[in-house]
């Protein structure tokens, strides 16, 4: 759990929001100061061979943006002497001490690329700014960062948790941009504005962010999205994936989560911005860092939920198709097309079906008879009346039954008495009795006369709490 002074210095950098891409200067990769030349020249040469065209390099320069600084040096000065920010007044010196050196070690190349999934390929230095009981700056950070011809289903995070396994995790929602807005007219490859990307990377430390990490791990059993299972099975691109070195093996943040790679879909231009991140500071760093962002970038394209072609998910893939969020290709026809075809069937009828005109359909009718189908079955009313009778009963003939005029009735329970009984084999009750007496229970239930003069055969219950007694007629 960040402690007060830490959110506190967050929501500072966030007031006076700092761009350090205002400070970077195109210039020649001859011109470039010495640390940033090396540091370009290092990242360049893992793919000197695919490397089309001239590099673009800008480099952070203070001395030609020194106006441009001191008047943002001003707005931190009037910003901390707000009171919610007395408690980190004094670091204020500190931290526009940091934040030139950040400026002079930011550096970007952009390298137009052959025979690779983007079109250019964008590297650049990542300095960052944290507050950890006093301002501090993280200089190793890289990235590289392009545009894939492709579009992802969902924005896609690759992140550690501590003592589990790293996973990929879908991001749901818009990503946390801290104010920032892309301009809409802003033209090209999306890789290449620097503050765009820079505003991604900072994204990625958000607890927003992290989040999305341990909700998918706990929530979804790290399984589900579709583009996430799919590169989850890729071994090979989990290995090099697991060469990178976040934030929290770095110890630049004292969190349990840490995410160093995404991919965000970039539907107005049916592309998607692929960015991976590495915090090693060692000297095999850019190749790490390389292999893992072109593996990661390849398997992008090859996902099956990926939509192929520069079409955005749901977005016509091509003449007369639609491609569905999973990639499936569906046919699709206008209303210009749907007419053609109509009239090559004739009428609207479909080619083989069989027709008939309206004479020919009359003829047949008549030929059936009474318009019955052919074939059918038909029955008349004498049938029909002899069906009815056989089936009265059931199947069966059954004969009316008749009382046998011999034969008495018990005058107690009316069961039948043949001829010679002489008392009811039911109720006991003699044959020819005048009264017929009340129905007798079984032997072994009948109580004894002492027994039904001794005990009743109902116990009356006793009055309820708060029941009044029952008034006998006459009581008052």
């Amino acid at each position: 759990m960040p402690e007060p002074e830490q959110k506190l210095f967050e929501e500072f950098l966030n007031s006076v929001q700092f761009d350090i891409s205002e400070f970077l200067v195109e210039m020649k990769f001859s011109e470039l100061p010495g640390d940033q030349k090396k540091i370009v020249e290092d990242a360049s040469s893992i793919m000197k061979s695919n490397i089309v065209g001239e590099l673009r390099a800008l480099g952070g320069d203070i001395k030609k943006n020194e106006q441009k600084f001191n008047e943002f040096q001003k707005k931190v000065e009037k910003e901390i002497e707000n009171d919610k920010f007395k408690d980190i007044k004094k670091e204020s010196k500190d931290f526009l001490k940091k934040l030139k050196t950040a400026i002079e070690k930011t550096c970007v190349a952009i390298m137009p690329v052959k025979e690779l999934p983007w079109p250019t390929v964008v590297f650049t230095t990542v300095p960052q700014i944290s507050y950890d009981k006093k301002v501090q700056l993280a200089e190793n950070t890289i990235a590289f960062c392009g545009e894939i011809k492709c579009i992802v289903s969902k924005t896609t995070l690759y992140g550690r948790m501590k003592d589990q396994e790293p996973l990929f995790a879908p991001f749901v929602g818009d990503l946390d941009l801290g104010g920032y807005k892309l301009d809409p007219a802003e033209k090209g490859p999306k890789s290449e504005v620097v503050s765009y990307v820079n505003a991604i990377i900072k994204s990625l430390d958000s607890t927003t962010t992290r989040s999305q990490l341990a909700k998918y791990h706990e929530g979804y059993q790290r399984h589900g999205e579709p583009i996430c299972d799919f590169l989850m099975k890729d071994e090979g691109l989990m290995k090099v994936m697991a060469k990178l070195t976040s934030g929290m093996e770095s110890k630049r943040t004292s969190t349990d989560l840490a995410v160093c790679a995404i991919a965000v879909p970039q539907t107005s231009d049916g592309t998607s911005l692929m960015i991976v991140i590495d915090e090693s500071g060692a000297n095999d760093r850019y190749i790490k860092c390389f292999e893992a962002f072109l593996k990661f970038s390849a398997a992008c394209c090859e996902a099956p939920s990926t939509s192929k072609g520069g079409a955005a998910p749901g977005a016509p893939a091509g003449p007369g198709g639609v491609r569905t969020p999973g990639g499936q290709q569906l046919s699709a026809w206008t209303p210009e097309q749907l007419a053609a075809e109509a009239q090559k069937r004739g009428a609207g009828v479909p080619p083989g079906m069989a027709t008939w005109s309206e004479e020919e359909l009359a003829k047949a009718a008549a030929e059936r008879g009474s318009g019955l189908p052919a074939g059918m079955e038909v029955w008349k009313e004498e049938e029909l009346m002899e069906l009815a009778k056989k089936r009265q009963g059931g199947a069966l003939d059954i004969p009316e039954w008749e009382v046998d005029p011999e034969m008495k009735e018990c005058a107690n329970c009316g069961y039948g008495l043949r001829k010679g009984w002489d008392e009811c084999p039911i109720c006991e009750t003699p044959v020819g009795a005048a009264t017929p007496s009340k129905p007798a229970e079984s032997k072994e239930e009948k109580p004894s006369s002492s027994d039904s003069q001794d005990k009743p055969t109902t116990a009356p219950l006793p009055p309820k709490e708060g029941d009044e007694p029952e008034k006998k007629e006459g009581e008052d």
